[in-house]
């Protein structure tokens, strides 16, 4: 199987369709063999979404980046009446994100297909992540610049990261970044971070 973020042609069995509960609302997501996480929702992104649920205030402007099919942003702005932004590098995963959203009936902003940041011209009041840990750290923290970019003050960065792939190291570097960093959460190895741009 390719990386997730590889674009790769599809052909119709290379797609699937699952569904999920949380917070006792079902969500029905589509979804295709190289995107992540492809068949359910995955630890990681189960935790951010529940921890952001209970514990962050999301109020204003909103982006779902590397969003995937869209689960976490789909998800949040259904419970949440939130309308958000969705971003990922990969083809497949914006047209997805883009069906999910129609399918699941939530409101949604601009779905855009970038680069890292490199198509995004806006500022944001919340970023919420589970951000393309395999690329490696530099791009990581590449990313972890651009969210900081492009937050509006008093704008808030939520990521979920495994422990095993570097917490401690993005902790510290976000840390360099915001002068704070949070845990809100650690569930089976995977840890919430938040950090606030004041």
């Amino acid at each position: 199987m390719q990386h997730y973020f590889i674009e790769k042609n599809h052909t119709e069995k290379d797609y699937f369709n699952f569904s999920v509960i949380v917070a006792g609302e079902k969500f029905s997501f589509r979804s295709c063999d190289n995107i992540f996480s492809n068949d359910e929702l995955d630890i990681g992104s189960q935790t951010l979404i529940e921890t952001v649920l209970k514990q962050v205030e999301l109020v204003g402007t909103g982006l779902d980046f590397g969003c995937g099919y869209g689960a976490v942003g789909i998800i949040l702005s259904k419970l949440k009446g939130l309308k958000m932004d969705y971003t990922d590098v990969n083809g497949t995963a914006i047209e997805l994100t883009k069906a999910n959203i129609a399918t699941n009936k939530v409101q949604a902003g601009d779905v855009i297909k970038s680069d890292n940041f490199d198509g995004i011209d806006k500022n944001y009041d919340y970023i919420i992540t589970n951000p393309p840990i395999k690329t490696g750290k530099k791009l990581l923290f590449s990313i972890m610049d651009n969210c900081f970019n492009h937050l509006n003050k008093g704008g808030s960065l939520t990521l979920v990261i495994r422990k095993s792939h570097g917490e401690e190291s993005l902790k510290k570097y976000l840390i360099t970044l915001f002068n704070n960093c949070e845990i809100l959460k650690r569930n089976k190895g995977f840890y919430i971070l938040h950090s606030v741009k004041y």
